[in-house]
């Protein structure tokens, strides 16, 4: 089932691949996908939580700075 990624990194899943701006994701079972796609990406309020997130925005701020 597709995922709307609700992080603005999230960029799309295809053959149990997560691709994320930061990388890709190729988490061990459907079990671990839902822990972190639901729980991070997907997620209203706790994609902010991300460490990818993180890191990117971190990227970002220094890049046009």
């Amino acid at each position: 089932m597709p995922v709307a990624g609700m992080c603005p990194y999230f960029r799309y899943e295809k053959k149990g691949i997560t691709y994320c701006e930061c990388g890709e994701l190729k988490l061990p079972d459907r079990g671990a996908r839902r822990d972190i796609v639901y729980a991070y990406c997907a997620h209203p309020d706790n994609y902010k939580c991300c460490p990818f997130k993180g890191a990117l925005d971190g990227y970002y701020e220094r890049r046009y700075q």
